[in-house]
């Protein structure tokens, strides 16, 4: 039997933020709720079987593109 290799760590940039819980998520959106934004969002990170967090940098960037992207639809 082979030895397994050692799988690479990411390390978490600091600059990404906190994690955010779906309810916090969907503070940030406004009129989203927490299935949706589970459901939509993309970036999650699993913690457990029903645990989701996103880190707060990945979510504002992920606004950002969708605003960017309906200002571009005439």
């Amino acid at each position: 039997m082979k030895p397994r290799g050692v799988l690479p760590f990411r390390n978490a940039s600091q600059a990404r933020g906190p994690l955010l819980t779906p309810q916090a998520v969907a503070d940030l959106i406004g009129g989203a709720s927490e299935a949706w934004v589970r459901r939509n969002v993309p970036g999650k990170l699993r913690l457990g079987q029903r645990t989701v967090r996103w880190y707060r940098q990945d979510v504002l960037d992920w606004i950002e593109t969708r605003l960017v992207t309906s200002m571009e639809v005439p």
